[in-house]
């Protein structure tokens, strides 16, 4: 559902707190510098060349290209560890995961693990695509909440590899503080006149509902009925008050929703066109060597309310895989193993946090505790796209 982005650089951060937000600063140079050194040692070659003609063990697939470094790295570790390669396809499909079944049902080269989003856990369930983890991932520190996104009908199906929630990002350089509220941002527009190459005040993925939800997450609640139905209740007069106080609000944030995206968010906050942005956690990265304030999604205003929902990737060993304790080994080396590297190759933040998470970590990982869980019911599509059209009507 989210667009996600390939993580290209990194650079050095100090974090320093102010009032409810963070002010995250680049103390960082234009680069490197130490002269650069050859990958090849004594024996390399010989290494790589060894694992580039080995024939694959079995396969990885993937939907999600932010991915790519890490997956290929790991691979290459796990090969040296264990001598068994994996194979690591990139899928762009549509219908990812009617084409793992499809593969899975009518030939042999279908993934014996794969990336999935924990929002379609029930789905790959039902499917007959997930064999149970034999693992207990609490005990190698995974957070509770991922452990319970990888659960389905109380059994631990999933090995959980990242996160992801909304975050909120302000302009340091004019909000003296961290805006406690929506509200608190129009009314403080109101009375300090913004640089005259800022264009917006608040910007946000509009036609993406994960960035929608905070403004109707007061009035949602999400609760399963059985194994596989999804009940969504509304809170009806505080669900009218949400959207009317939506309305309301909108013409102080003029956003343009055909032009909008996430990436065009990016580009105009590090521009400094806009002053302020709902983003996710996985989207962070890409303001390193910027200098910005970071909290938690502040309330809508002082009576409403706002709730956010998080996501979680996670591995899965496909139930017909033809070496279930290899598949099943490698999910574990992946999201356990790997997991202090999975931040730098990607953007995304590991299940595993820091063992001394900085405070740009720390406020993701507030960020996700808070949040509610997608729920991973084939029926909460209905919801998302119920919720889009709903928001988009306002535009």
């Amino acid at each position: 559902m989210k667009r996600l982005y390939k993580r290209l650089t990194a650079a050095g951060l100090v974090v320093v707190f102010g009032m409810t937000g963070v002010a995250v600063m680049n103390t960082a140079g234009c680069g490197s510098s130490g002269d650069g050194v050859s990958s090849t040692e004594t024996g390399q070659t010989a290494a790589d060349e060894a694992y580039r003609s080995a024939p694959a063990d079995f396969t990885l697939w993937y939907a999600d290209d932010s991915y790519a470094d890490f997956f290929t790295e790991a691979a290459a570790r796990y090969y040296a560890k264990t001598g068994k390669k994996v194979a690591v396809q990139y899928q762009d499909t549509i219908d990812y995961l009617g084409t793992i079944y499809d593969k899975t049902m009518q030939d042999d080269a279908f993934p014996d693990v794969y990336l999935l989003p924990g929002d379609n856990l029930e789905e790959a369930y039902l499917y007959g695509l997930v064999s149970v983890n034999q693992t207990n991932p609490s005990e190698n520190g995974v957070l509770e909440k991922a452990v319970e996104a990888a659960t389905y009908e109380e059994r631990v199906l999933g090995y959980p590899l990242s996160y992801d929630a909304c975050v909120f990002i302000y302009q340091t350089d004019y909000f003296t503080e961290a805006p406690a509220s929506l509200q608190a941002i129009i009314d403080y527009s109101n009375e300090n006149e913004p640089a005259e190459n800022v264009e917006y005040l608040l910007e946000w993925d509009v036609k993406d509902a994960f960035y929608d939800f905070p403004f109707v997450g007061n009035s949602v609640t999400f609760a399963k009925r059985g194994s596989d139905e999804l009940d969504v209740t509304y809170d009806d007069t505080l669900y009218q008050q949400d959207l009317e106080y939506f309305d309301t609000i909108l013409a102080s944030f003029s956003i343009d929703a055909d032009q909008v995206s996430e990436q065009h968010i990016v580009n105009n906050f590090r521009e400094g066109r806009t002053l302020s942005a709902i983003l996710d956690t996985d989207t962070l990265w890409q303001l390193d060597g910027y200098d910005y304030g970071l909290m938690q999604m502040p309330e809508l205003s002082d009576t409403l309310s706002a709730a956010t929902c998080a996501s979680t990737d996670m591995i899965v060993v496909n139930d017909y895989t033809k070496d279930s304790a290899a598949a099943a080994d490698f999910a574990q080396f992946v999201t356990v193993d790997m997991s202090d590297e999975l931040h730098g190759l990607s953007g995304h933040y590991s299940v595993i946090p820091s063992e001394t998470p900085d405070t740009v970590e720390q406020t993701a990982l507030d960020a996700y505790d808070a949040a509610v869980l997608m729920p991973d019911s084939k029926d909460a599509k209905n919801f998302w796209v119920t919720l889009e059209e709903t928001i988009l009507k306002y535009f």
